[in-house]
């Protein structure tokens, strides 16, 4: 096994550049019915060539930042961060779009300490409530407005900076933390989103905490087991409020599994197996408690039992018609069941969807590989989603300055995660920082299996800038940064 593992990582990483580089090729050269987005990946390898010839000056400017203080220089990222996207959401604050509306309300009527109305479509997608939960703690201090959401996602993704910057600092050194902190604050698509009372900016935050929290323990060297114990109870609660928001807090638990079985070094394996072994125990177990003690309050809010299964979402995402994106004839079905056949049951009327994916998956096989081939394009192809749902409160000009603005960034980081990731693949390392690329694909690979929408790729942002980080880091001068790898 232990001579098996190189391979083994190197099959990770390349099954994940596969993806985001066929993704991202899909929705540019393999969507030229939109020129734009060809032209925009084509102006980020200049740009990305450009960085590459002045790689020299690039290394004096990060020299000067790895002779700063790094809490000092953290401060200023995260006040400039604050202040860059704090002044956005108060100039402005568009129409929310119906989901969003539905998150909003939702935690409204929470702060009040009355039942949310529309339990009925909420027991159905019971991961609105995480969300609706986590906000109405903050409407009922400071005021039931949709601007107290947005300051929320504010401090929520700048703590996602300090996170990034964080593990960065831990692998990397202090100019590449610096570069990807950097490159969140001026991110287009989260300035966007920012405005808009969703659960993405919440759930990722906790992602980011619990990737953090595995590097904790990895390069823990006193008290081990105590931190471990610590650190392990921690990131089972993390995940499990992950999971109360979107459920996809079991991919980062089998990220860890896989690496801990294939990925890990065998020497630190041996060597560190009570610590490991200690904070995946306790893991499971306080992400097990935390899911019962929610399952209760999803029971006495909804009135109802929520449902277990998203059969509804992988019968959309089976969906040729639509590419498998939302269908109204799909959500007509879901609804006629619920109310019709299973009165007012959530669990068996989703249930009773997964029965029809099944059939239509076995109707639909011959065209499965095309269908997966649009959805991949759908979900990495750009990054026009915070555009997209601003659309009512732009100019038509600010409207298409935004998009180019968005995808030309996403593609330029898009390309230093790949090479980021050709850093990781020539290091051999077996560290824990693979769980990123890891859960990466992981969730890619889920997505694929369900609804898709262009904003689903939200929480794969942050990982694909830890990602560049490394790339940035190999890129300047060896003598300025030496990644401690």
């Amino acid at each position: 096994m232990t001579r098996l593992k190189p391979f083994f990582r190197k099959l990770m990483l390349a099954l994940f550049m596969l993806l985001l580089g066929l993704g991202v090729f899909l929705g540019t050269c393999g969507n030229l019915a939109h020129k734009s987005y060809a032209a925009a990946l084509l102006v980020s390898v200049l740009l990305l060539a450009v960085g590459y010839c002045r790689r020299n000056r690039l290394g004096i400017f990060l020299e000067k930042l790895n002779r700063m203080d790094p809490v000092k220089l953290a401060a200023v990222l995260t006040i400039t961060y604050l202040l860059l996207n704090g002044l956005w959401v108060l100039c402005f604050q568009p129409k929310q779009a119906p989901d969003f509306q539905t998150f909003f309300n939702a935690a409204a009527d929470l702060a009040k300490g009355i039942h949310p109305q529309g339990r009925d479509y909420i027991a159905m997608f019971p991961h609105i409530l995480g969300y609706s939960a986590f906000l109405s703690l903050f409407l009922k201090i400071f005021g039931q407005t949709v601007m107290t959401a947005s300051v929320l996602n504010v401090i929520l993704t700048a703590v996602s900076g300090i996170l990034i910057y964080s593990i960065c600092c831990m692998w990397l050194d202090t100019a590449s933390a610096a570069a990807a902190f950097a490159l969140w604050i001026i991110c287009p698509s989260k300035l966007l989103y920012n405005s808009m009372s969703f659960s993405e900016p919440y759930y990722t935050c906790l992602l980011l905490l619990f990737f953090m929290l595995v590097s904790v323990v990895e390069r823990a060297k006193q008290k081990k087991l105590v931190v471990s114990a610590l650190t392990g109870a921690s990131a089972g609660i993390v995940l499990g409020l992950v999971n109360t928001a979107r459920p996809i807090g079991i991919i980062p638990i089998i990220a860890l599994a896989i690496w801990l079985l294939f990925l890990i070094n065998g020497d630190e394996r041996r060597n560190e197996w009570k610590k490991w072994s200690l904070f995946f125990l306790l893991l499971l177990s306080t992400y097990g408690l935390t899911s019962m003690l929610w399952n209760t309050f999803e029971t006495e809010q909804l009135e109802q039992n929520p449902a277990s299964i998203p059969g509804y979402s992988i019968y959309v995402g089976f969906n040729a018609e639509t590419q498998g994106s939302y269908s109204d004839s799909d959500m007509e079905l879901l609804q006629s069941r619920y109310f019709g056949e299973y009165g007012r049951n959530a669990d068996a009327a989703q249930n009773s969807m997964l029965e029809d994916a099944k059939i239509r998956i076995r109707e639909e096989a011959g065209s499965i590989p095309v269908l997966m081939m649009h959805k991949l394009s759908t979900l990495l192809g750009h990054d026009e989603g915070g555009v997209f749902y601003s659309k009512d409160g732009l100019s038509e000009k600010a409207y298409s300055l935004l998009c180019v603005a968005s995808n030309l960034w996403y593609y330029f980081i898009c390309i230093l995660a790949i090479f980021g990731c050709v850093k990781l693949w020539r290091s051999g390392t077996g560290g824990s920082i693979l769980l990123i690329p890891l859960f990466s694909l992981g969730l890619v690979l889920a997505q694929l299996l369900v609804e898709v929408a262009a904003r689903y790729h939200y929480a794969l942002v942050p990982m694909l800038i830890i990602l560049s980080a490394f790339c940035i880091n190999n890129l300047i001068d060896r003598s300025v940064t030496r990644g401690r790898l």
